[in-house]
């Protein structure tokens, strides 16, 4: 058991005791939780609680009783070493060295091996799904490394994962992509060098591509282009797959929008919204930055938004007959629930951030099948070189692609950085930082430690094979960063199963950074005081020491593999 769970278990017999004490209803106790949490100061003992905050009403009592309460309780466990009340009724709990002890023998037991398993669920992850009209910039990149970690964290804990990629092969924008090859080609042809149109997509990328379908095909004549709309999206969308393969990322499926979007589910999709009166047709209103005289309207499939506090109702088919981004995403996730997924998980920018609400509120009245939808928004991630902010446009092609930063500072620090941050905070990727080989370079810092951890090992390997033959006495560590050390460790599996819970990795790579700094902090001590050193002339002494350094790195190097960033043994 999770020592976060045993001792919520605790405090919950403690209040289900006073519930029967008072012949109160215990079915109070459902509907609520409380919090345990590791302290982050050592005055705030070893874990801290809220029990008495959340409580106290129910009780009619003040915090502060409650906690006292609560707090003579937990001082009858034995393994309880002191209780401490906070005001305004936090309850701060310190165990005793035999319990933390006790917690790290149960995790070596289970080798680093997750083994609190949720109920299995069969959930659909979406991320990445760059239009394919050219290479993935570095905000294609967050949402790409988040959605493949959250992927791998949640099949930890035990569920069946599809990573998905919706191919937007549909659309203004693919006859954007054609015409842009069309005009590079032409160009070609003619020995001309005409300046794209504003209408077409910028960039040298998509004028190499033409360039190779013109040397591959033997292209004499740009009408011989109109069967080739396929073959380059499969160009661009290889591309894609290989700068994905290349940042350790495999999606299982890859779904044509293209497929999906045949006449009759369009129609089925449409009828189904009319007679639901969710849909209607009717003129949408003129947009304010579009002056009366270029304003004509013309009636087309509306969706009636207003019901749910939107502020009109949007288009879901355009005048011209062609689907609108949100009959697509209607369509697609329709698809989605019809392959009985229980959970589906979307990556998307935070530009989006306003049409998260209609696409919910659509499904929910359009589709009553028994799933979950999860969206999580990613935040901006800004380039910083020598101190500065790069400037950058992908309307104007002047974009940092997802590979040239891939190939400057390597996969483990992009995949690193791409998680450090919770989803909805920007990141500053500073590439100096990430070249340089000390702290502020944390996923240098953090792969350091496990590279100390297996050069301590490596020059005791005598004694290793005497711990591996003997069984291993923990009593010796006593000291305050070693206790830190094992709280640190037995924590590991409550951060794998939070980051499971709330989508939330960057959990992960915040508690491999703190893990490591509190071993190298551990590691420095000898340098200052020789019977802190790891190796000593106390041999039960070094043996457990060097139990607890083959632990975290154990616990490192779990980590890092969640995350797909290599752990070198030495640097």
């Amino acid at each position: 058991m999770l020592f976060h769970e045993y001792l919520k278990n605790e405090i919950f017999e403690i209040v289900k005791k006073l519930l029967d004490k008072n012949n109160l209803e215990s079915d109070f106790l459902k509907n609520n939780t409380f919090n345990v949490e590791l302290s982050n100061k050592i005055d705030f003992g070893d874990l801290s609680s809220n029990v008495a905050l959340v409580f106290s009403k129910f009780f009619r009592t003040s915090p502060l009783q409650l906690a006292e309460f609560i707090s003579s309780e937990l001082k009858q466990n034995k393994y309880v070493l002191k209780v401490e009340v906070i005001k305004p009724g936090f309850v701060n709990i310190f165990f005793t060295n035999s319990f933390w002890q006790n917690q790290l023998s149960q995790f070596i037991k289970l080798d680093g091996t997750y083994n609190y398993k949720l109920k299995t669920k069969s959930i659909c992850i979406e991320f990445v799904s760059a239009n394919p009209t050219g290479l993935m910039h570095i905000g294609h990149a967050r949402g790409a490394v988040l959605g493949d970690t959250i992927s791998s964290v949640l099949e930890e804990v035990g569920h069946n994962i599809i990573r998905e990629y919706y191919i937007n092969d549909a659309g203004e924008q693919i006859k954007k992509l054609y015409k842009t090859i069309v005009f590079h080609v032409e160009n070609i042809l003619e020995s001309s060098k005409k300046k794209l149109s504003d209408d077409l997509y910028p960039g040298e990328y998509l004028k190499n591509i033409a360039q190779k379908i013109f040397k591959k095909f033997a292209i004499k004549d740009s009408n011989e282009l109109k069967s080739f709309e396929q073959k380059i999206i499969d160009i661009i969308l290889n591309d894609i797959k290989k700068d994905l393969v290349d940042l350790k990322i495999i999606h299982d499926n890859f779904v044509s929008e293209k497929k999906i979007s045949s006449i009759d589910n369009i129609n089925k999709l449409k009828n189904k919204l009319l007679k639901s009166k969710l849909a209607y047709f009717g003129f949408q209103e003129k947009p304010k930055n579009i002056s009366s005289e270029d304003w004509e309207q013309k009636e087309q499939l509306l969706f009636c938004s207003k019901k749910f506090g939107d502020d009109s109702d949007r288009a879901l088919m355009k005048p011209s007959g062609e689907m609108t981004y949100f009959m697509s995403d209607l369509l697609y996730h329709s698809n989605k629930i019809k392959r009985k997924f229980e959970i589906l998980i979307n990556i998307w920018g935070v530009d989006h951030f306003g049409y998260v609400k209609r696409l919910k509120n659509a499904l929910s009245e359009l589709i009553h099948d028994d799933y979950k939808l999860e969206i999580k928004l990613t935040s901006l991630v800004n380039l910083i070189k020598k101190g500065e902010k790069l400037k950058m446009s992908k309307r104007k092609g002047n974009y940092i692609t997802m590979r040239e930063v891939t190939k400057e500072v390597g996969v483990d620090a992009l995949r690193f950085m791409m998680i450090s941050r919770n989803a909805d905070k920007t990141i500053d990727f500073d590439f100096d930082s990430l070249k340089i080989k000390n702290k502020d370079n944390p996923v240098f810092y953090v792969q350091y430690a496990y590279a100390r951890c297996m050069s301590i090992l490596e020059t005791s390997k005598k004694k290793i094979k005497e711990i591996e033959k003997d069984a291993y006495k923990l009593d010796y560590l006593v000291l305050h960063e070693e206790k830190m050390l094992i709280k640190y460790i037995c924590n590991f599996f409550n951060v794998i199963k939070n980051s499971s819970l709330y989508y939330e990795p960057h959990r992960i790579t915040n508690y491999l950074y703190d893990l490591s700094k509190i071993f190298h902090n551990y590691w420095g001590l000898g340098n200052i005081d020789k019977e802190k050193k790891i190796i000593t002339e106390n041999d039960e002494l070094t043996k457990s020491r060097l139990v607890l350094i083959r632990v975290v790195s154990m616990t490192l190097n779990k980590g890092l593999s969640l995350l797909k960033i290599s752990s070198p043994k030495s640097m």
